[in-house]
């Protein structure tokens, strides 16, 4: 279990990162963004377990935070010392890259989410990115810039299902399967806030489902997920797996298709190429992934679930059913 300072730490980086939506200066920004980044350090690096690998994720991914944050703050105070727009703007836009680990800032990602718990994967892979996401500025008078965000996000969507294909552990496939939707993230940036608000809410939501399902088995290798995976979450498992898949009628299904009739509307041709490339690709990929679940089940002995874990596996089922229904009917 987790200490009451660990909580709080958490609770801390947590606020942090909300507050990086309401903040409007770039200044306090990056302020949120490290301490952000401070305080989740210590819930990172919490294990129920005795283990060395936890300081090679957690130093890594301090690290690569560490000059993503100096690149922002070296293109702040260039900002406010000389008026040479463009080289701090791709400052900024560098450091946010590479902090949200785009292609091809994007090595990283595996490497910490294989030391990584799974609340930290959560944590880092999607609340985290969500928020940065969110808070990311946007430099539209800037063509180079809005070329090298547009050129990662892209990169990212079509790269991360096909690295998933590779993974034989659960831990870097998750790795890979954030760069992918962190791509998706930014790409709607070009859309409005609005579709990235959405598309934020339900790719975290769903990674919570996953993360808390994984960790009750403690799932390492893809191949293992049948009987690494309880019996009574097996139901929630297969919701998410399908619903990643993007089939219809499941909430990551009309997730993407609102992402493309956005495009449509804003006649972004490109984008929509790229969203059924990298979706195909990722159906495959979930389909693979959803054989290995359903698979080599044990049966030697049986768990009785608690309630908690039975509202879990309910809510999960009723999430990615449900929701994508709900979001259909508002759109």
């Amino acid at each position: 279990m987790m200490s009451v300072g660990m909580i709080l730490f958490l609770a801390l980086g947590v606020f942090s990162s909300v507050m990086l939506v309401f903040v409007s200066e770039l200044f306090w920004l990056w302020v949120m963004i490290d301490l952000s980044t401070i305080f989740l350090i210590p819930f990172l690096s919490a294990e129920l377990e005795v283990k060395k690998s936890w300081y090679t994720g957690v130093a890594t991914y301090f690290v690569v935070q560490f000059f993503g944050s100096a690149s922002i703050l070296y293109g702040i105070l260039i900002s406010w010392v000389y008026l040479i727009q463009d080289f701090h703007s791709w400052l900024i836009v560098w450091g946010f890259i590479l902090k949200l680990g785009l292609v091809p800032f994007h090595l990283w990602v595996p490497r910490c989410f294989v030391n990584f718990h799974y609340g930290g994967i959560f944590i880092v892979g999607a609340a985290q990115k969500a928020f940065l996401v969110l808070a990311m500025p946007m430099f539209y008078s800037s063509t180079v810039c809005n070329f090298m965000v547009y050129s990662t996000a892209v990169a990212s969507m079509l790269y991360g299902p096909v690295a998933m294909f590779n993974s034989s552990e659960v831990k870097p496939f998750l790795g890979y399967s954030s760069v992918t939707n962190t791509g998706f993230m930014v790409l709607c940036l070009f859309i409005s806030i609005h579709v990235t608000s959405i598309y934020a809410f339900v790719y975290t939501t769903s990674m919570f489902f996953l993360s808390l399902i994984l960790a009750t088995g403690e799932c390492e290798k893809l191949k293992s997920l049948g009987s690494d995976i309880p019996l009574f979450y097996k139901p929630g498992a297969a919701s998410l797996a399908i619903s990643f898949a993007g089939f219809p009628p499941f909430v990551d299904f009309f997730m993407k298709f609102l992402v493309l009739q956005s495009c449509m509307d804003s006649k972004m041709w490109i984008s929509i190429l790229v969203v059924l490339t990298s979706s195909f690709i990722n159906l495959l990929v979930w389909i693979w992934m959803l054989s290995f679940a359903s698979t080599g089940s044990s049966f030697e002995f049986y768990v009785e679930p608690s309630m908690w874990q039975k509202t879990v596996n309910l809510a999960c089922v009723m999430w990615n059913s449900l929701g994508g229904l709900f979001l259909a009917l508002i759109y």
